[in-house]
């Protein structure tokens, strides 16, 4: 077992390192990245970054006139208004899904459910992040969408050990992070961490997606954050979005090694039936 550990480890740190065949985000996305990290930036910047992507572009006005956030008489066909309409942190943490959605093929993974349980993820991150002191709700947002995506690498590049996976985990009856650290020696938040540093996203986003299973073991930086996604694991599950190959969750907590307190979960739970019909809606245009 140590030596089937030891070489996964070497096999994923190499592909990841190497950049072969590694999925990556577009330069369009990467560009809205930068800006979006300037406190100054602007819709119509914001919107002539994305308006060099055609199918980017159409899907955002697609979600903008969707019956979701349509509330007007008057149908948007600008992407200036699409981005004015949903704010810039859902048009950068949308742009993101899209091109991740592009990224990965699916395999064993139900990868419609696995993003309607990353969008409700996200929005219910964004919901505990603002009632909580020292996390970025949108570093949040993009975290609790992203927190996962280490399972799309298990499942794109190693489909037998990621199948295994998931047998081992619905056999015992434990969370797959557990299965994962036992016969990989790491878990898939670990690896989702090292894809989002090899695509230049923020350190923090990175070290809560890292250390989400492991809240104390993250960087002083990215605790709170880490202990807000492993809240949402659960959170997901209450709300009829959880993802049933990740198999139970942990007992959904704030306290302990960040100490935030019970009153964000409080906040966030009368909003379930927002973010279940929500994740639905944003769903059918990923």
């Amino acid at each position: 077992m140590v030596r089937r550990v030891t070489y996964f480890v070497e096999h994923l740190r190499d592909l990841i390192a190497s950049n072969r065949n590694l999925p990556t985000l577009p330069e369009v996305v990467l560009q809205l990245h930068a800006v979006l990290q300037d406190d100054m930036s602007s819709e119509p910047q914001v919107a002539s970054i994305i308006e060099r992507d055609p199918a980017l572009a159409g899907r955002l006005l697609k979600v903008a006139n969707s019956a979701f956030y349509f509330r007007g008489t008057d149908s948007i066909t600008s992407v200036t208004a699409a981005v004015a309409r949903l704010g810039l942190s859902q048009v950068h943490a949308m742009c993101l899904a899209v091109s991740v959605v592009r990224a990965f093929s699916g395999k064993g993974l139900d990868h419609r459910k696995f993003w309607r349980h990353s969008v409700a993820a996200a929005m219910t991150a964004d919901a505990l992040a603002r009632h909580t002191r020292g996390v970025d709700p949108q570093h949040a947002y993009i975290a609790g969408l992203l927190h996962d995506v280490g399972l799309l690498v298990l499942d794109q590049f190693f489909p037998d050990r990621f199948a295994e996976l998931v047998r081992v985990a619905r056999e015992e009856g434990t969370p797959i992070w557990r299965a994962e650290e036992a016969r990989l020696g790491l878990d898939h938040g670990e690896i989702g961490g090292l894809l989002l540093g090899r695509w230049s996203l923020s350190g923090t986003v990175a070290d809560a997606v890292a250390h989400h299973h492991h809240p104390e073991q993250a960087p002083a930086s990215a605790a709170a954050a880490s202990c807000i996604l492993q809240a949402t694991e659960g959170l997901t599950v209450e709300a009829e979005c959880g993802l049933p190959d990740e198999g139970p969750p942990e007992a959904v907590t704030l306290t302990g090694v960040c100490d935030l307190g019970a009153e964000a979960l409080d906040a966030v739970r009368p909003r379930f039936a927002f973010i279940a019909e929500a994740s639905v809606a944003l769903l059918a245009h990923l």
